[in-house]
């Protein structure tokens, strides 16, 4: 209850977003685009947190998006796409923050952004015990995240001995 208060004050700025491409380009602000095909890049001025603002591209939109001159921190994004069934398939990135952003008055700056999920697994063995972490990532430092349909997917996994004989399965929990 405390918490849905909270989110109604003003202390609980919604982002700004930005989602299509200037109709004529102001000359006091750069241009920014990405390979982010379907998806959005969260960013802030650098320094100012609180002034979030979203850059949101459709699959067949402009690629362009419109910013003041400045400084921006990067602090995640997240990328849309569909599986052979049709469902929603979405990964998402954060950190406090990930990487700068400078954007020049009258320039235009591309932001790359990886599009590969890379799964690694290890096992920790202590006596009779095994531990199996699963870790998935995008990029370094940056925490990721999947979707399917709207919900955060479990994944399972097994740990396999050289026979391919099963030593342990399970579901992971994301934290």
């Amino acid at each position: 209850m405390a918490l849905i208060a909270y989110i109604k004050t003003d202390a609980v700025k919604k982002p700004t977003t930005i989602s299509t491409a200037p109709k004529k380009p102001k000359p006091t602000c750069g241009l920014v685009t990405s390979n982010i095909q379907h998806g959005e890049l969260f960013i802030f001025p650098k320094g100012r947190k609180k002034e979030r603002t979203r850059l949101r591209w459709e699959p067949k939109g402009d690629r362009e998006r419109e910013l003041p001159a400045g400084i921006y921190s990067v602090m995640g994004y997240r990328h849309v796409a569909k599986a052979a069934d049709g469902a929603p398939w979405i990964w998402s990135t954060t950190s406090p923050v990930y990487a700068d952003l400078f954007v020049k008055a009258g320039e235009t700056v591309h932001f790359e952004v990886r599009s590969k999920i890379r799964a690694q697994a290890r096992t920790i063995t202590k006596g009779e015990k095994r531990r199996v972490a699963l870790e998935f990532k995008v990029e370094p430092r940056l925490g990721t995240t999947l979707y399917r349909k709207g919900r955060r997917i479990d994944i399972t996994w097994q740990c396999l001995d050289e026979k391919m004989k099963v030593l342990a399965k399970g579901t992971m929990r994301y934290g």
